[in-house]
């Protein structure tokens, strides 16, 4: 028997690439970026565009890794604690898709406050956020 997961896009009220094609392959990079740890995510928070910079010890520089984009996830658990991981998906260069490497942090409560964010948390509440129409991935399980 097989069960259908639905997996939610999310980004910040504003956020969300206006060209549909940019908006397909930031949310299948998002998809892979998240199975990197082999969890079946049932909601993603998109948090940026192609950047590559990061935060080390409080300040920001260049990240060693490269041009990536900052994701965080949720799979069932997380969900149901209100807690999520954030992540990096690093790709090739500013104008690649394709992932590299993801990295993974530690799981945080959806509290908390993102440095130098207008949000209310990492993870605010739906006022805050526009789920992406129309995009789903869907895990058999």
């Amino acid at each position: 028997m097989s069960t259908t997961h639905i997996v939610k896009y999310y980004f910040y009220k504003g956020h969300m690439p206006a060209e549909p094609n940019v908006l397909k392959k930031t949310v299948a990079l998002a998809y892979q970026t998240a199975r990197g740890m082999q969890l079946y995510p049932r909601a993603i928070l998109i948090r940026s565009k192609h950047h590559n910079t990061t935060t080390i010890k409080g300040k920001t520089v260049l990240d060693p890794k490269g041009w990536h984009l900052t994701f965080c996830y949720k799979d069932a658990r997380q969900l149901r604690r209100k807690t999520h991981t954030a992540c990096h998906g690093y790709a090739k260069d500013a104008f690649s898709w394709d992932l590299v490497e993801s990295t993974h942090a530690g799981r945080k409560p959806d509290s908390v406050k993102a440095r130098n964010s207008k949000y209310s948390s990492v993870w605010p509440g739906p006022e805050e956020l526009d789920e992406a129409p129309y995009v789903r991935y869907s895990q058999y399980l």
